[in-house]
Order: structure tokens, then C-alpha cells, then sequence
């Protein structure tokens, strides 16, 4: 196997968020709301990321009304495309006169949020954003953020962490040729700096396997296809 100090460089140290401290963040920012005597008439979710913490700050807000469209900014295994882009735009509604609430779940170097208050502007009243995550420097700083990092950490959500965790596991298979689930596990856990579960990665190489990029082979090594 290669030297593992090496492979560590091509792998970013994250943390983990638990639906209970994804829960108790956005009660942080719903009292915020309501302490700014806010009250957004639509809740719009950033697809993928932005849709689970909307719905909960929707339940937290008692608010109705929440959409959605998807933009994209992330490629897989954690690298920045150039720009974001609008993969599929928001329903035809009518937002004008309307204050809106946008949601997303982290804002990195804050290009998706940007464009996203680019595309929106003209059709509503006003536009307020929220994030769970921020990157201190983020060039665009939301109007709520209930955890801001100075050292910028990948953040494995509980609505993408299988997914994650997978692209994570692709890569150490390709620059290690092969390694059983525990050398992937320690890889990734000392690379990495969290916690990560024996389950987890078996569902991550199911469906590998599943999908005919990966199979174990010899003395449990799993080797990409």
C-alpha cells in the first residue's frame, strides 16, 4: 500500500453533524428569526443541501409555503467546479411582493449563494439567506449562520454522508490499487480527522459492488473495477 502520510494529502479534515445538532442549530436561527421580528412569506431551498434543513426550519417557523430548485457548485470527491449553475430552476410561481427565506446547508467560498441571490433578485421583495455552515471568509455572508469555521473543515452531513463517504472511498481505492474496509476506515479516519462507522463503509462498498465499480477480492481486498 502507499505511504499513508501521502495519501492523507489528498483527502480534506471534516466533521460530522448529527440530525440532533442539525436540529438544535436551526432552533438557534429560528429564535433568531423571531427575535428580528422576521417572518419570510416562502421558505426556497438550495437543492440537494439546502432541502432537509429547510423543511425543519419550516416546522420551526410554522410556515406553509417552501420550493425548491437545484444548483450546483460541489463535483464529487470534494473538488470545486468553477462556477455554479442552475441545474433545475424554480417552479413557475409567482414570488413578486413575496420575502423570501433562500436555505442552503454550507456556504464555502460563497459562490453558490451569490448566484443564487443574482437569480432571485428580481423576481421577489426581498431576499434573506441562510446557512448552517460558513466558511469565515465566505464572500457572501448570510443573514443567518449559526456556525461559522475560521479553518475551513468538510462537513459530513446525515442527508449526505453516504454520498460522501462513497466518492471518500472511491479515491482510496484508486490511489492505493486496492485495501480491506478496515484500511479504508483508518485511512479515512486519520486522513480526515471523524469518526467513522464499520456499517457505513460496507453500505458504501454494496453498493459499489451493486453498481460494478468495486468487488472484494482476494484476503477482503476490495480493488475499483
Amino acid at each position: 500500500m502507499n505511504d499513508e502520510n501521502a495519501i492523507g494529502k489528498h483527502f480534506p479534515l471534516a466533521i460530522r453533524l448529527s440530525w440532533e445538532e442539525v436540529e438544535e442549530l436551526l432552533w438557534k436561527v429560528a429564535l433568531a428569526m423571531k427575535a428580528d421580528n422576521y417572518d419570510p412569506d416562502v421558505v426556497i431551498a438550495v437543492a440537494r443541501g439546502g432541502l432537509a434543513p429547510a423543511r425543519i426550519l419550516v416546522d420551526y417557523l410554522q410556515k406553509k409555503y417552501i420550493c425548491s430548485f437545484q444548483m450546483g457548485h460541489w463535483d464529487d470527491g470534494a473538488s470545486l467546479s468553477e462556477r455554479p449553475k442552475i441545474v433545475i430552476p424554480l417552479p413557475d410561481v409567482d414570488l413578486s411582493g413575496k420575502r423570501v427565506l433562500v436555505v442552503d446547508d454550507v456556504s464555502h467560498e460563497g459562490g453558490t449563494m451569490e448566484g443564487v441571490v443574482s437569480y432571485l433578485r428580481s423576481r421577489v421583495r426581498e431576499i434573506r439567506t441562510m446557512v448552517l455552515v460558513s466558511k469565515a471568509d465566505s464572500r457572501l455572508k448570510a443573514d443567518y449562520c449559526p456556525e461559522t469555521m475560521d479553518e475551513w473543515r468538510w462537513v459530513l452531513f446525515p442527508w449526505s454522508r453516504h454520498e460522501d463517504l462513497l466518492s471518500f472511498t472511491e479515491k482510496v481505492l484508486q490511489i492505493t490499487g486496492g485495501a480491506t474496509v478496515e484500511d479504508i476506515i483508518r485511512i479515512l479516519e486519520e486522513a480526515m480527522s471523524v469518526d467513522i462507522a464499520r456499517q457505513e463503509i460496507d453500505r458504501v462498498l454494496a453498493d459499489m459492488q451493486k453498481e460494478g465499480v468495486g468487488k472484494e477480492g482476494n484476503k477482503k481486498t476490495w480493488p475499483l473495477i
